[in-house]
């Protein structure tokens, strides 16, 4: 039985010696570390898992059999907050290995004033004087962050490279409750056109509505958009602008508790590269995602059904919040047409052409 809380409690493994994790801070990264969780459980079956992560990203680890203690903080309490959650709920004796996930110097600090005697995580930025086991910070992107994860349990298990599980996401038990509160039904479409990164990282909103127009012109499927509070206006635009007067505009609506559960009744998630994509990739559900400034080979959402949609241009993957050149043109040279295809492919829809 796992516990979340923010003091200690009694688990079947609370006799046991410990590991604290100190959990990434955004959606798509925690969704991405999953894969670590299940490769730190089969490495160290004896060990109680304590995970720190803020109450942002707590419901991905809600159901997480690989964690047994999550332990909860909020943002704005920062690293006094984290430390004082860490402090009532974690043991002395699970502080032996400490796993360093963010790569924040604030977080290697965390690392080092709970006192774990062994502290993993990539360095860089000053991190590495903080760490004990220091990974080369170039080694972060090298390749995809599911493997870059799993590489800092290889770092202490000592074991050799093995495949990657996919990302698991499970949500409430009651998540088909949580979408009929809504007034949905399964079966819909899910648009996120948000990014909480930068701007670079969003598809203009006119070709959201130009995607969500056709689809519902040729499958009949409803258009639900998720987002975030500041994200409501660009969902009412998308929703306007597509002239669908069945959509849903759920952004800022939503806890992400409730994101969890309308993703899952979802038949195809549409979005940027965040967090909700991976979310859906996470639970099985079909994919698009569409990527500008950042890289597919290093954050492209994990599932049994995913597409990407990018355009090919020479300074893309540039990481930049905000384009240097004001117009994104990794964005704008991607076709709404393209997308509706390739969505059209994966809901297994036959895409009718009059619908144009």
């Amino acid at each position: 039985m796992k516990r979340e809380h923010t003091v200690s409690s009694t688990t079947c493994r609370s006799n046991r010696r410990g590991i604290l994790v100190l959990a990434p801070n955004w959606l798509g990264d925690a969704v991405m570390a999953t894969p670590f969780l299940f490769v730190l459980r089969n490495s160290f079956p004896d060990r109680s898992i304590y995970l720190l992560c803020r109450s942002y990203v707590a419901a991905i680890y809600r159901h997480c059999s690989d964690v047994d203690h999550l332990v909860v903080y909020e943002r704005e309490e920062g690293l006094r907050g984290a430390l004082h959650a860490l402090g009532k709920a974690v043991p002395r004796r699970a502080r032996e290995i400490c796993f360093v996930m963010p790569v924040s110097f604030s977080s290697a600090m965390l690392a080092l004033l709970a006192g774990a005697r062994r502290r993993v995580g990539y360095g860089g930025d000053f991190r590495s004087m903080l760490l004990t086991d220091a990974l080369p910070s170039k080694a972060y992107r090298s390749g995809h962050l599911v493997d870059a994860y799993i590489e800092l349990v290889r770092c202490v298990s000592g074991k050799g490279a093995e495949e990657a599980p996919l990302p698991i996401v499970v949500p409430s038990y009651e998540w088909e409750k949580a979408v009929q509160s809504f007034g949905l039904e399964e079966g819909y479409v899910v648009l996120s056109p948000g990014a909480e990164y930068g701007g670079a990282k969003m598809w203009p909103n006119d070709r959201f509505a130009r995607v969500a127009s056709m689809i519902s012109k040729r499958t009949g499927k409803r258009l639900v958009v998720v987002g975030s509070a500041g994200e409501a206006y660009a969902g009412g635009e998308i929703l306007s602008k597509a002239g669908i007067g069945t959509g849903r505009n759920l952004a800022g609506r939503c806890s992400v508790d409730e994101l969890l559960a309308v993703l899952r009744g979802a038949s195809l998630v549409i979005g940027n590269d965040s967090g909700p994509v991976h979310i859906g990739a996470a639970m099985g559900r079909p994919t698009l995602a569409i990527f500008g400034s950042t890289s597919p080979a290093w954050t492209a959402p994990q599932g049994r059904s995913v597409e990407i949609v990018r355009a090919d241009v020479e300074c893309s993957p540039c990481f930049e919040r905000e384009c240097p050149h004001g117009e994104p043109r990794c964005m704008m040279e991607i076709d709404p047409d393209r997308v509706v295809e390739t969505a059209c492919r994966l809901l297994g829809e036959v895409c009718r052409e009059d619908a144009k």
